[in-house]
């Protein structure tokens, strides 16, 4: 891949990754939970999921998804049930520890798995991130060059910035979290967390292919 390009595309699968977005949200709320250097660690889930449907679209099976209204509607309806699980999951939480020390000390007991596998079922029953992958990520391709070199360096690129991405809405969460003195306004917050995945899913359920 010809440099100049790269510089130029970098900048924009930047700003694609920073989006606002549930896998985001959900960095941002694990980084209040158990904070960044852990909520990092849980995108590897996600990233995992990326290279799968990257792979897929790399295959001219993306594309087949994306125009086939059944399959595009079951991984659609799939996102829709498991963002609202999560929503109404987080919801329904009670307050969680609010000093460091209690996170220290095993009062958040979700492990790594846990939160790498949320991710990664975020990431994977999207079909948006699919269209991502089918119809923006050819576009960045230069034909008269070989193609699969290219596709990788943007995949590699892309995982990357999903990893800054990731890190910055953690970043966020904990000094979000920091603000929080009380058991009562952990609660309220989580209450809001829990609605933004519901929105999403509502969100995600009005979406189409187009």
């Amino acid at each position: 891949m010809d440099w100049q390009i790269w510089f130029v595309t970098a900048p924009f699968l930047l700003l694609l990754a920073l989006s606002p977005g549930p896998n985001n949200f959900t960095a941002m709320y694990n980084g209040m939970q158990v904070g960044p250097q852990k909520a990092i660690i849980a995108v590897l889930g996600r990233n995992v999921a990326f290279v799968i449907l990257m792979t897929v679209s790399a295959l001219g099976l993306g594309a087949v998804i994306v125009t086939s209204a059944f399959w595009f509607n079951i991984v659609k309806w799939l996102g829709v049930i498991y963002l609202l699980y999560i929503g109404i999951k987080i919801w329904r939480s009670a307050a969680v520890a609010l000093d460091q020390h209690e996170l220290e000390n095993g009062v958040i007991s979700r492990g790594h798995f846990s939160r790498i596998r949320q991710e990664f079922l975020i990431a994977i029953s999207n079909p948006k991130a699919i269209l991502i992958f089918t119809a923006i990520f050819p576009q960045l391709l230069d034909l008269s060059l070989p193609v699969a070199p290219q596709f990788f360096m943007i995949g590699v690129t892309f995982i990357i910035c999903e990893f800054i991405s990731g890190y910055v809405d953690a970043v966020s969460g904990k000094q979000i979290h920091r603000l929080i003195k009380s058991q009562k306004g952990m609660i309220k917050l989580n209450k809001s967390m829990g609605s933004v995945f519901m929105f999403a899913s509502i969100l995600l359920a009005s979406s189409s292919r187009s």
